[in-house]
């Protein structure tokens, strides 16, 4: 430890003053009390070592402290601050978060916010303002310490790998790091993917995830130590199947039998949920869940026993199995064929084998050095044969991406990396199961994709954070990160990239055939929800591509089997809520798949109902672009959601009834529309015949008239209801009884129940009556009434 009073041109050594331990000293870590610049203090690791105070600027030494409590697994801790306006008081962070007022001789633990404290921030002016860095995140006191704010309160979990389950809506599961596993909704049938849609899956911090095909409930996680879990969710039985269950802690890489490190792979065969691959420096099977494991494979990697020796230094050691070398890093069993398994490791091997683990064959690429580590090997779901490799050396200062492709089993690779910066070095590389040679890769900096099998890349990052993504996963349509410090991130709806070509980007406009969509989960809120994930749009995802923004009126349709317009979309709508808005390049509109609502009129209050359409029954539909004289249309289909067991013609039954709900909604609301029509132009022809001989005849026509069109709007429409719950003092009339009903019938995807069939006939035939009442008016009464007015020269009441 060095001393410069002149601004580094000249240092003073202060680690052998007095009072300082003799001997080997490793790390130091050293705080100068800002309120008094002669107290010093240093976590200093040492055979004698521990926590050390200078009252004289460094000059002589003393402990203070050697509780291990504070100075355990000093590589990883060892940090000391000092108070900003106390020189007695100094925390130290470990595992805990502690803190001492009489200068170091005692500490005690700080409470309420995660363990594992790497960071600390206390305010100048303020110390109880203090910020802390920890495994769980950021947490800030204003309470000296006394209470912090949840862990929760950002998005910042860091997922080593990513899974995609098959739940409908699909959950994505990860393990994250100092922290639970957590599976959690893709989506949500709420505006929002709040606590409640995540869940626990056993396992640890560290491990890879699988969840079983046919039934994902069944999910096995693994931990460091070679922990595995089989997890139940629905009873919450957790139970160890680990390969090998000697607990490695304390023991360097050369003393144990087999080498599971950090984040082991485990991983379920693509085609076969029975089979479980998991690995150490050799590759383990299992066929039945874990209850016996066979190792299919010799040991692997380069066996270098110099780097299987204890991690750590002459002073401390740190063996938690993270440090262990010579290990399987990724495994990847081909969607193509059974027998073929990738495996890459952390010491800079491929191997192969093409019979089941029988033969294995090393097949490293040849960029692919000693103290390379292989990340990420992706099978191809596409040929059997061709498999990815992405790999990193960031480890040894070298930043640079590795990605490479072969084809013919690992005899040929080629590197692929054009288009991605020099020092955006990537952990992971998948191929779209959907078009084969679309490709996207994670790097320390984000995203990139490759429409051509990697010959060139460019950034896919979009909206992402600039955040190191460890993991990716395709999922039907969607594309999902797990990212070191941001948690999960999902891009919906990947169509229009797996239909992106070089024709494409040449054309002046191009209609993307749509993804079929399924009728399921509701949307999201616009708005954003603190501490919750956004549910995307629901409905048909419509993109189209335009080269400039026309000037001509561009028109979007959704059409029926039938060819009927079921919604419809312009640059000069006729109705706001029509409205296209458009920009150069691609865009996208979401038909929310319902057909066009009830009519409505201003200022309408319902309680328990709406004005919405019915949604559309599951078959199929197209879609229509026109700018100017040029269209095109392209099919999709609307589909059931897997989880209704009613059958599309339940559904077509419920559709058949809303709309017949809609029209009788739709004509009393334009009764009332039409009522307050007429009374106004009544109105508006006693104001202009005021004066004139036969004025006061005239007044009480109107008058008798519109006492008569009262009576009738108030039998269809609660006419005192002015606010949202005003229903509750004064009792809905026929078109909120109707709306309603419609909302009981639509709430699921189900036939209409025979009481709502009644119910509609009775709701039906008393709005018959007004109706009939209204026309008798319409047809008798208003001609009479124009009849008089005619003799002052006025203008007629209009029925429109």
């Amino acid at each position: 430890m060095y001393k410069s009073t002149d601004g580094g041109d000249n240092w003073t050594e202060l680690s052998r003053n007095k009072g300082m331990p003799e001997g080997v000293i490793g790390r130091i870590d050293i705080a100068v009390a800002p309120s008094s610049h002669d107290r010093l203090y240093a976590m200093v690791e040492a055979k004698e070592g521990g926590l050390f105070r200078s009252d004289d600027a460094g000059a002589t030494w003393t402990r203070v402290n050697d509780d291990h409590d504070i100075r355990q697994r000093a590589w990883y801790f060892s940090n000391v601050f000092a108070d900003p306006q106390n020189p007695d008081a100094v925390y130290v962070l470990n595992t805990s978060l502690l803190k001492s007022v009489d200068g170091g001789h005692t500490f005690r633990a700080i409470r309420g916010s995660h363990g594992d404290h790497h960071a600390l921030w206390i305010d100048p002016q303020n110390p109880r303002r203090m910020v802390n860095g920890n495994d769980g995140g950021v947490t800030v006191s204003l309470t000296g310490g006394e209470s912090w704010t949840s862990e929760n309160n950002q998005p910042t979990a860091q997922f080593y790998h990513v899974i995609a389950t098959t739940h409908y809506p699909y959950k994505l599961c990860g393990a994250q790091q100092d922290n639970s596993t957590v599976c959690i909704a893709s989506r949500t049938d709420g505006n929002m993917i709040g606590d409640r849609d995540w869940y626990d899956v056993g396992g640890g911090e560290s491990g890879w995830i699988a969840a079983r095909a046919d039934d994902p409930d069944v999910v096995f996680a693994g931990s460091y130590g070679g922990y595995l879990a089989r997890y139940d969710v629905r009873t919450g039985q957790e139970r160890a199947v680990n390969p090998w269950p000697d607990n490695p802690m304390g023991h360097s890489a050369g003393d144990i039998k087999y080498r599971f490190q950090w984040t082991y792979p485990i991983v379920l065969a693509p085609n076969n949920p029975n089979v479980l691959y998991a690995a150490a420096q050799v590759l383990f099977k299992s066929t039945d869940e874990g209850q016996t494991w066979q190792p299919i494979s010799p040991d692997l990697t380069r066996n270098d026993k110099t780097k299987e020796e204890s991690s750590g230094g002459p002073i401390t050691k740190d063996n938690t199995s993270v440090e262990y070398y010579g290990t399987i890093f990724t495994v990847a069993p081909s969607p193509k064929d059974s027998n073929e398994i990738w495996v890459g490791t952390d010491d800079g091997v491929v191997q192969l084998t093409r019979d089941g683990g029988k033969n294995w064959q090393n097949v490293t690429p040849p960029g692919i050095t000693a103290g390379t580590q292989v990340s990420t090997v992706e099978a191809s779901p596409h040929d059997p044969g061709t498999a990815y490799v992405a790999a990193t050396r960031y480890k040894l200062d070298d930043f640079a991406p590795y990605i490479y492709a072969t084809s013919d089993y690992g005899k040929t690779w080629r590197k692929i990396t054009a288009g991605i910066p020099a020092t955006h070095f990537a952990r992971v590389v998948r191929e779209d199961p959907a078009r084969r040679g679309l490709l996207y890769a994670g790097t320390e900096f984000g995203v990139y994709v490759s429409f051509d099998d990697g010959a060139n890349w460019q950034s896919l990052r979009l909206n992402l954070p600039v955040v190191p993504v460890h993991d990716l996963v395709i999922k039907g349509n969607d594309l999902a990160a797990a990212t070191h410090g941001r948690a999960f991130w999902v891009l919906d709806n990947v169509t229009a990239l797996r239909q992106l070509t070089s024709d494409v980007a040449k054309s002046e406009r191009t209609l993307f055939t749509p993804s079929d969509a399924v009728r399921g989960p509701g949307g999201g809120s616009d708005l954003p929800v603190s501490g919750a994930g956004r549910n995307p749009p629901a409905g048909a995802w419509i993109y189209f591509y335009l080269k400039q923004k026309p000037d001509s009126d561009v028109r979007l349709e959704i059409r029926d089997a039938r060819d009927s317009v079921v919604q419809r979309w312009s640059t000069k709508p006729a109705n706001p809520q029509d409205s296209l808005r458009l920009t150069a390049g691609l865009n996208r509109v979401v038909w929310d798949l319902s057909y066009p609502g009830a009519h409505r009129f201003p200022g309408i209050v319902l309680w328990a109902g709406g004005l919405g359409g019915p949604p559309a029954v599951p078959g199929a539909y197209k879609v229509r672009l026109s700018v100017g004289s040029w269209s095109d249309t392209k099919p999709f289909a609307v589909t059931l959601d897997p989880r209704v067991k009613y059958s599309t013609a339940d559904l077509q039954k419920q559709f058949d009834f809303l709309i017949r709900v809609r029209e009788r909604l739709s004509a009393a609301n334009d009764a009332v529309k039409q009522i307050r029509d007429v009374t106004g132009q009544l109105d508006a022809a006693v104001a202009r015949t005021k004066g004139q001989t036969g004025a006061a005849g005239i007044a009480r026509q109107a008058d008798s008239l519109k006492t008569k069109f009262g009576v009738i709007e108030r039998e269809i429409y609660q006419t005192q209801n002015r606010s949202g719950e005003d229903p509750l003092n004064f009792p809905i009339r026929l078109n909120n009884r109707i709306s309603a009903l419609a909302g009981v019938a639509g709430s699921a995807d189900a036939p209409p129940t025979a009481s709502a069939l009644t119910l509609f006939d009775e709701l039906s035939q008393l709005l018959q009556v007004q109706l009939d009442a209204l026309k008798g008016l319409l047809d008798k009464d208003v001609p009479a009434f124009n009849a008089l007015v005619k003799q002052q020269d006025t203008p007629a009441v209009i029925i429109y």
